[in-house]
């Protein structure tokens, strides 16, 4: 039996997310998504006036298929838990997947395109580096543990779905785990400003891992050490920089391009 929508309000804070092994979704869009993932559900939430709706009415159906029923909640109160401006009004509540096995051998053998993230603070820039990474076929992502929860609702809301699609892991340690991501055959490459290869003049194969680094700092000097390349974007005006976001969409296409297009290897 789902508790009441209170007890739900400190999933809110990331603390409160790991502590309780769960996290909130709100958006007709991602809960379609969450639903249809097979992810745990706790607990489904809903206004009047979503539930009165076509599309109130059709993802009713769809819950009852998955042998769920929705509470009702007045808008206030809803709003509270959605904590967006103007909700869809329809929110469920799920647990964080089991830890899975994208950091053991038998996971690195079915993945063979990693992306690597330090040290990304910013919750838009890790919404849109998630989204496209499930656009160009990325296998999994590691983040240091010093990245935003990527269960934060503004990383979530980013994603646009894509959270249930790419599988993510936590690595504290994340030198150690790309040295043994290495020991592996895995080839790094770490994204660069000045002194690096245009990507579009690198060969990638499969297995590779791209790492992105920090908005502000880049990738750190001990994973530049680390890796066995490292990539730039060629610039053609004058901006200053490019965000991580969108510098990570960049370089994924260009490596997704070739390593699924050319048929150097097959997803």
């Amino acid at each position: 039996m789902s508790q009441s929508w209170k007890t739900y309000l400190s999933l809110l804070k990331k603390k409160k997310r790991q502590e309780a092994g769960m996290f909130m979704v709100e958006g007709l869009r991602i809960c379609r998504d969450a639903l249809a993932s097979g992810w745990a559900v706790e607990a489904v939430f809903a206004t009047e006036a979503f539930a009165a709706s076509s599309a109130g009415e059709a993802f009713r159906e769809m819950l009852r298929q998955h042998g769920w029923e929705w509470q009702l909640l007045a808008p206030g109160n809803f709003r509270r838990l959605a904590e967006t401006e103007s909700p869809q009004g329809i929110l469920l509540v799920m647990r964080l997947p089991a830890e899975g096995t994208l950091l053991s051998g038998s996971g690195w053998m079915q993945a063979g395109f990693l992306l690597v993230l330090q040290g990304v603070r910013d919750p838009g820039n890790l919404g849109t580096i998630i989204r496209s990474a499930d656009w160009f076929g990325v296998d999994g992502i590691i983040l240091s543990g010093d990245c935003v929860d990527p269960y934060n609702p503004k990383v979530l809301r980013g994603t646009m779905g894509s959270i249930f699609h790419v599988p993510l892991a936590v690595a504290p340690e994340l030198t150690e785990t790309l040295t043994r991501l290495k020991q592996h055959g895995f080839r790094m490459y770490a994204s660069a400003v000045e002194g690096a290869q245009a990507v579009p003049e690198i060969q990638f194969r499969k297995p590779l891992a791209l790492i992105l680094g920090n908005e502000a700092h880049g990738v750190s000097g001990e994973l530049f050490a680390l890796s066995d390349q490292t990539v730039r974007i060629e610039q053609y005006g004058r901006a200053e920089s490019l965000n991580v976001g969108i510098a990570g969409a960049v370089l994924l296409a260009h490596i997704a391009g070739q390593i699924y297009q050319k048929g150097h290897s097959t997803r």
